[in-house]
């Protein structure tokens, strides 16, 4: 009865059945054999679909490392497809009548219930087990694998549905199974949680270590549930209340005691209407939902007084910034308030010792719990300045701990040599982000690359420093910009340094040429910056920064936490805070149980909130106190001409897919996204639109190409095929190059200065790493960048002559309304949009600017500073992604967002760029929307998203 008094006992733990469905990822093929005549859609998978449209092939491989999901997967993703798939279903079933019948319920057979918990011995390759089960899943629900029982010989064993096995099952199980399993009609589904799986195949060291524990449903007749029942306790083995249940079953268990005249509650499957397993879309909001609310439970902030900052900085810190202070301060020199330390003093067989408050590890030593933490304050708030502030403020300690060192007294010639070897700087060394590069691309013809500027990021710290340090600090603090080909190579100048800023890919390209530097060298403090990014820890430059070696280690990031808690598990293994310097100690204790049942979540959620509350300070921009943001949403109606248009591409494409099928499927995906898109774009562009341009996917492919990026959002990312550095895709066009014309390979801008060699000033236009199998292609032309005369054309047959647009009309009334006492920023995802607003701003003889992810890097920077200051600029249009990233746009105090998206986040972070430290009046946000559009649907299901949350996208 162990099993069974085991599952009973704790029932609180898990939650009630969940009746499931065969929900398989969304149709990979939807249209069958491709036609010529509808080359948009084409016969090909959504992934590959994914691959083409944003140019690369290698985004791709990179998207199934995770060791948790696939990335297509992942909550942005999902949340596209899902609400997709919804619009479909709510508003083309008139259109589109499914003959298919439905499916009748096997009504003749049971489920008799679950096998709790049981063991299973694993068998063979550990790697290919584990790569197998790193692949498909998702039934009953996802981080599932649904496995079968296979008899092969004497032994009884688990096994993929293709016949791959897994492994054994116990000598107690297989004794009770062994009666039982050549009978007709009983059926056996095995139930994997795959993460457990994945973890015990990672730490297992020994055969023996080798066993998952699995739930076994058991189906069949009801007339055989007494016999079944009957052999399963012979061996005591007890069926209990399965935690999934196949749509259609009903839950009948011959364990079950049943009295005269008391009557159980009907188990019976019935799906609600309206009711449905919970997709990854909203797994994301409740995950979403959990994060905020452990953030609004966080109390470190409220009991910081703060620090003043030192008198060699001009610029006089906000409250806000001397409480960040005063926690760096903690944190990395102590003392840590009692409140928040995370050793208590014990007593154990009458020995002292100090307990973990999480993990009730004992140790014999007082545990030092100072030497870094996270600043994760909102984007905006102040944490460069924070750092610099504390940067100042030890300056003579980092002085005096290098000098400790240096002391050769009472240490023996051993100890002196060692530290010859590895000695101490005093210096802090910040590592930038590379994701926003400030390089000109493309490059003039008389540009030479090599000898370009460093990254905007290193450019922003020694603004800010000049910015906020009195001049004389100048002579007193040496600083070193690490970066580029003559970046400095003696140990001893980085040594004399007090501040050293370089780049993630600057240390990845070091650790892959062997050169390490920067490693030899004991750092008095090493911070990251936009630390999140290293937050896979089977990255190149995770590997990289951990092995620096540091006297206290930092991480400031925003977004500590994006689709996953290991996310900022990664992050307290590289500041070493034991024992969470460990991956497996953070998911056995907190990532593993917060997804569980409702006690176990609740007791995960109090250890991570002790632990943030510790090493993490987090607060919002709501400090700030910032002019409220003031939304208005304009509802449109289409012109006659406009709605006949966009109900005629509506049936025409309907009728398309339905063509190449025989019948519509509202899940198939590839055509789904193309035809919303289709009908998207006419809301904007209304009858300048050609009617048949649907048919032309020549003309498409960068819209195609910028909508999949803003439904990736900012978890989209693409890798350097070189270097494997990790870029956002959106937002960050100008820091890589796709090549399409002979190979899929992505180049981030270094690694393409690197393949130049040094008397070439100008960049290929073909891709270096396919010179040698093709020949030389510096004249050939690439199709990653066409010639001018190409767009030209293109662009000219994109849109026809004497169209109209009800919501250009719209949008340039609003603009006009106030212009000269306003300043407006104008958001499309798209730069055939974009070419539209442009042209009837001219009409309306409005000044603008504009910036795309085309747009090079110092016209950006002189089209924002023109912005800011030139009083006759009123108006900048900008692609959304492109303003997601990198970019403070608090000169403007109007927004308008011309369409909504699936993904609500790129927009919102646009927008958040202009509300922001510095932003004085009041932001107004303008949304358009036409009326009884794709549009209208797509807004109401956003409502009604976030009002079940109860929260917004950051």
């Amino acid at each position: 009865m162990t099993m069974s008094l085991k599952r009973l006992l704790n029932e609180s733990d898990y939650t009630d059945v969940h009746y499931a469905e065969h929900l398989y990822p969304p149709e990979l093929d939807p249209f069958g054999a491709s036609d010529n005549s509808y080359p948009i859609l084409r016969d090909q998978s959504w992934d590959s679909y994914l691959g083409e449209t944003l140019g690369t092939g290698s985004c791709q491989g990179d998207w199934d490392q995770e060791p948790d999901g696939d990335f297509l997967n992942s909550g942005s993703f999902f949340y596209t497809q899902k609400e997709m798939a919804q619009w479909a279903a709510e508003n083309l079933s008139s259109a589109t009548a499914s003959t298919t019948p439905p499916v009748e319920l096997e009504h003749e057979k049971i489920c008799y219930g679950m096998i709790y918990r049981t063991s299973v011995k694993l068998r063979g390759e550990m790697a290919e087990l584990d790569a197998k089960l790193g692949t498909g899943g998702g039934y009953p629900a996802e981080g599932y694998h649904s496995m079968r029982i296979v008899k092969s010989g004497a032994q009884i064993l688990v096994s993929f549905p293709d016949n791959f096995v897994m492994g054994e099952v116990n000598t107690q199980l297989e004794k009770a199974l062994d009666e039982i399993i050549g009978q007709p009609l009983i059926e056996f589904e095995v139930l994997t949680h795959i993460r457990s799986a994945r973890e015990t195949i990672s730490r297992a060291t020994k055969e023996k270590d080798a066993i998952v524990r699995v739930n076994i449903n058991v189906y069949g007749p009801r007339n055989a549930a007494p016999q079944i029942g009957s052999s399963l306790s012979q061996h005591k083995v007890y069926l209990q209340k399965p935690d999934f249940l196949r749509k259609g079953s009903t839950y009948d268990n011959p364990h079950v005691l049943k009295l005269p005249d008391f009557h159980l509650p009907s188990q019976e499957c019935i799906m609600p209407v309206g009711i449905e397993k919970k997709s990854e879309a909203d797994k994301a909001d409740i995950f979403k939902k959990k994060i905020l609310e452990v953030y609004s439970s966080l109390k470190r902030g409220q009991r910081l007084v703060g620090l003043e900052g030192d008198d060699r900085m001009k610029t006089p810190l906000l409250l806000h910034q001397k409480e960040a202070l005063e926690f760096l301060t903690q944190r990395e020199n102590g003392p840590i308030p009692d409140e928040f330390s995370l050793w208590r003093s014990d007593d154990v067989d009458g020995q002292p010792c100090y307990r973990h408050s999480i993990t009730n590890t004992i140790s014999r030593i007082t545990p030092v719990e100072t030497g870094g933490g996270i600043l994760a304050d909102d984007m905006g708030m102040g944490k460069t300045l924070s750092i610099l502030a504390l940067i100042l403020r030890t300056l003579e300690e980092a002085h005096s701990w290098v000098s400790e060192h240096n002391s050769t007294s009472d240490i023996s010639p051993e100890a002196i040599v060692e530290r010859k070897s590895r000695p101490r700087a005093r210096a802090t060394l910040i590592i930038a982000s590379s994701d926003r590069e400030k390089r000109q691309w493309p490059p003039s013809p008389t540009d030479n690359i090599a000898n370009r500027s460093a990254t905007v990021m290193i450019n922003e710290w020694f603004q800010e420093i000049d910015r906020h340090f009195h001049r004389q600090i100048s002579g007193v603090m040496k600083v070193i910009k690490y970066h580029g080909q003559n970046r400095e190579t003696e140990i001893a100048r980085l040594c004399d340094a007090d501040l050293i800023i370089t780049t993630y890919h600057t240390l990845a390209s070091d650790f892959a040429a062997k050169r390490d530097l920067l490693n030899r060298i004991e750092w008095y403090r090493l911070v990251l910056d936009e630390a999140h990014i290293i937050r896979r820890q089977s990255s190149t430059l995770y590997r990289t920064v951990a092995e620096l070696k540091a006297r206290s280690r930092w991480c400031l990031t925003g977004t500590p936490i994006q689709n996953r808690l290991e996310d900022i598990g990664s992050l307290f293994a590289f500041l070493r805070v034991s024992p969470f310097d460990s991956m497996s100690t953070f998911r056995k204790f907190i990532a593993m149980p917060f997804d569980e049942g409702e006690k176990r979540s609740e007791i995960a959620i109090d250890r991570f909130t002790r632990l943030l509350d510790s090493l993490c300070l987090r607060r919002t921009k709501e400090l700030l106190h910032l002019p409220a943001q003031q939304d208005r949403v304009r509802l449109l109606d289409f012109s006659i001409d406009e709605r006949q248009q966009y109900e005629q591409t509506k049936k025409m494409m309907i009728r398309a897919i339905r063509n190449q099928v025989g019948t519509f499927d509202h899940k198939s995906m590839l055509g789904m996204f193309q035809m919303q898109l289709q009908l998207r774009i006419l809301c904007n562009h209304g009858t300048f639109q050609q009617p048949f341009s649907w048919n032309r996917r020549n003309l498409h492919l960068l819209d195609e190409r910028e909508d999949m990026e803003c439904s990736l959002g900012r978890d989209g990312e693409v890798t350097c095929t070189t270097c494997r550095q990790v870029m956002p895709v959106i937002g960050s066009s100008s820091l890589y190059r796709r090549y399409t014309d002979h190979c899929r390979h992505v180049l981030c801008l270094e690694c393409i200065e690197e393949s130049m060699p040094n008397s070439q000033g100008t960049v290929l236009t073909g891709c270096p790493l396919c010179t040698s199998l093709i020949g030389s292609l510096a004249s050939a032309p690439s199709q990653s960048q066409p010639s001018t005369q190409a767009t030209n054309s293109d662009s000219d047959s994109y849109f026809r002559s004497g169209g109209s647009s009800s919501k250009m009309v719209a949008l340039m009334n609003d603009v006009q309304e106030n212009v000269w006492a306003t300043k407006s920023i104008i958001f499309s995802h798209w730069t055939r949009t974009l070419d539209l607003i442009e042209t009837y701003l001219r009409r309306c003889s409005i000044a603008s600017a504009r910036i795309d992810g085309e747009c090079p890097t110092a016209k950006r920077e002189k089209i924002l500073d023109d912005f800011a200051k030139n009083p006759l600029l009123r108006v900048l249009i900008m692609t959304t992604g492109t303003g997601a990233v990198g970019l403070n746009l608090a000169t403007a105090n109007r927004i308008f967002i011309v369409e909504p998206q699936w993904n609500p986040s790129v927009e919102n972070q646009a927008i958040a760029r202009a509300l922001r430290l510095g932003q004085e009046q009041s932001v107004q946000v303008t949304r358009y929307i036409m009326n009884q559009t794709v549009e209208q649907e797509m807004r109401s299901q956003q409502d009604r998203k976030l009002k079940i949350a109860g929260i917004g996208w950051e």
